[in-house]
């Protein structure tokens, strides 16, 4: 396994970089049933002539444009845990965890239910935020 241009790549962002595999590879699919779904839903309601849909529509793009971003964030931001990047590792990183948020915010908007999966999904963002702005700040050398 290849170090960080510090020579030393603390366990600690290793490990995260291989949570943000995990959850970006779970993402991709989820992304990918997801998308099954929805054409599969639109294709029976155009086959049932069921109309106005577009309100809920959107939302669900809405939604599935939030979660791709965030799942190239995770990837990307993983990969650049491992290189002690500071743009691709810690920036990156840090807007994953803003968007994580703001996703979890925006799906209780449109579901308007707090349950065990909303908090699943602020954990991990926050965790990376907090992780990244404290405990790792120092790991990523200027560019």
């Amino acid at each position: 396994m290849s170090q960080g241009p510090t020579g030393y790549r603390p366990g600690g962002l290793t490990a995260l970089a291989v949570l943000n595999f995990i959850f970006g590879g779970l993402g991709v699919i989820v992304l990918l049933i997801a998308f099954l779904g929805l054409s599969v839903l639109q294709a029976a309601a155009n086959h049932a002539g069921v109309t106005g849909t577009a309100p809920v529509l959107t939302f669900i793009y809405i939604a599935l444009l939030l979660s791709t971003i965030q799942v190239i964030l995770l990837i990307t931001s993983g990969v650049g845990y491992l290189g002690q990047k500071r743009f691709t590792g810690k920036t990156l990183g840090s807007v994953y965890g803003i968007l994580g948020i703001v996703g979890s915010i925006v799906g209780y908007l449109g579901f308007r239910q707090f349950d065990i999966s909303s908090i699943i999904g602020l954990i991990y963002p926050v965790l990376t935020l907090i992780l990244l702005n404290t405990v790792f700040k120092d790991d990523f050398p200027n560019p």
